[in-house]
């Protein structure tokens, strides 16, 4: 089986823009989960109390 992470001592191939592609990829993922995980916890709690949402907390 292929180790897929790296022990802080190996130095990493990346190139900084290949890295950068990767973060921006990453934070986009994040960005979409934390809107779809907002959506759901909104109609949750409409269920639950019948009320709308002011806010939520999403880290």
């Amino acid at each position: 089986m292929k180790q897929l992470t790296q022990h802080p001592n190996e130095k990493s191939n990346l190139t900084k823009a290949e890295f950068k592609r990767r973060l921006a990829a990453h934070r986009r993922r994040k960005q979409e989960l934390a809107k779809k995980l907002e959506e759901e916890m909104r109609i949750e709690f409409k269920k639950h109390t019948g009320q709308e949402a002011t806010s939520f907390e999403i880290w």
